[in-house]
């Protein structure tokens, strides 16, 4: 991990002015009126970047229960991960002992060079009491003090200022935001509460604080049939709880495709002799995560601690790729009944492997030929199944999607030229073209020949 910021660890290197704001905070959870008081201050002073520092071990709240420091970060990480301005640091989190922010400040400081101008931004409920701050002085000449505060005329500006001015020499500034009516307080209680928090929080972390009544809403739409604590994964009310959900988190033509590739799936399974069941639930569950956009693809990397796994590039320029590896990941802590050969063929459903299992290979064709597939050549990988050995239908699929892919010139996994050796080099063409033993692109090239 990074120093103190993995996108902004060398910011100012180059020696050009640079205006730093640090927002710091116990952040829990973290909502939107951290993020949008950010996003004004950001633009009221021209900030090139903005790190959220979550604290380690707050001072002032040593007598409550504060949730995992580590915890925090990650979700604030994930929060701000779809604004290119943002990030989070863990400065304060890796430090051991009590939090300070002059402590904070001192070790940015020895970080960045001088030419990166410091902004720490501060709700008017504590820059009031900045005097009694520790090191108040000294965090008066190592950064700006920039103050959220609400409409003109608010109530205790004029006190406000002069605490200020009282606590030390310090270049602040006071800022006008449309501040949210929100506290991570609130959100606590209404959580304990029953109470929904959609629209409070961002959504790449909205899913792990459901409300008792968001859940239970949730539960009864996807599970009308399902009998009280009835946990078999392979259970018809597990199937369909599952099924009924997934219809909320994607899209009416992704969800009918799911519904196809599960199918395709189960009829695969028969015909090759894999386990029926686990076919079924995995083409059924292997576009969990498919609702995503990009940006909420790449933060649901960070919420789930996954950056370690995936290489920077894939979650940088492919995001596309990731439904499958975050989705088995997610189910697998969701629902840890589900089987680890069923997890690892959701995870390999976009990028295959060179270890590929039968069952990674049954969803791996199912979900090219499932039937709501109309485009290219998927008739004729259809008609091969039950013809050819399981293997060998798995790599004319493959070749058919990287051909595709070359044809769309889309960018390639760093894994699929690997895969794609690996799998020539075992399975070598057997006669010349027209043989009769063609690929489904040696075909397609040999059909452009006659034209």
């Amino acid at each position: 991990m990074a120093v103190v910021s993995e996108r902004f660890d060398n910011l100012g290197a180059d020696g050009a002015p640079v205006r730093l704001g640090l927002m710091g905070g116990t952040f829990d959870p973290v909502h939107n009126g951290h993020l949008r008081v950010a996003e004004e201050m950001r633009e009221a002073h021209d900030l090139d970047a903005v790190l959220f520092i979550p604290a380690g071990i707050p001072v002032f709240k040593r007598d409550q229960h504060v949730t995992d420091a580590q915890a925090r970060f990650n979700q604030v990480r994930a929060a701000v991960a779809d604004n290119p301005y943002f990030d989070a640091s863990p400065i304060e989190i890796q430090r051991e002992g009590d939090t300070f922010t002059v402590d904070t400040l001192h070790q940015l400081r020895e970080h960045y060079p001088e030419n990166v101008e410091f902004y720490f931004i501060v709700g008017s409920d504590s820059a009031v009491t900045v005097g009694k701050w520790r090191g108040s002085a000294e965090i008066a000449k190592l950064a700006h003090l920039a103050v959220a505060v609400g409409r003109p005329g608010s109530a205790g500006e004029d006190e406000l200022r002069e605490a200020i001015t009282a606590a030390g020499p310090f270049d602040y500034h006071l800022v006008r935001v449309s501040i949210l009516e929100i506290s991570s307080t609130d959100i606590r209680a209404r959580l304990a509460e029953g109470k929904s928090v959609r629209y409070l929080m961002p959504d790449a972390i909205r899913a792990k604080y459901l409300s008792q009544g968001e859940r239970a809403k949730s539960q009864a739409l996807a599970v009308s049939s399902a009998e009280p604590g009835d946990d078999d994964v392979f259970s018809k009310a597990f199937y369909e709880a599952r099924k009924a959900e997934l219809e909320q988190r994607v899209s009416a033509k992704r969800f009918k495709h799911s519904l196809g590739v599960a199918d395709a799936c189960a009829q695969l399974a028969k015909q090759y002799g894999v386990d029926v069941d686990k076919a079924r639930l995995a083409g059924l569950l292997h576009d969990w995560d498919k609702g995503y956009n990009d940006d909420q693809a790449r933060a649901r990397v960070y919420e789930l601690n996954m950056q370690g796994e995936i290489d920077p590039q894939v979650v940088a320029d492919m995001p596309g790729t990731l439904h499958g590896i975050t989705a088995a990941r997610a189910l697998g802590q969701q629902y840890p009944g589900i089987p680890a050969d069923v997890l690892q063929a959701i995870s390999r459903h976009t990028t295959a492997a060179i270890d590929m299992s039968p069952l990674d290979m049954v969803l791996y064709i199912a979900d090219a030929i499932e039937p709501n597939r109309q485009f290219g050549r998927i008739d004729e990988l259809r008609a091969k199944v039950g013809k050819v050995t399981l293997e060998k239908l798995y790599f004319e699929t493959y070749e058919y999607w990287v051909f595709l892919l070359f044809e769309r010139r889309k960018p390639l996994h760093p894994d699929t030229i690997t895969i794609w050796n690996d799998y020539a080099k075992r399975l070598p063409r057997k006669g010349p073209r027209g043989s009769g033993d063609e690929s489904v692109s040696a075909k397609k090239h040999k059909d452009k020949d006659k034209k």
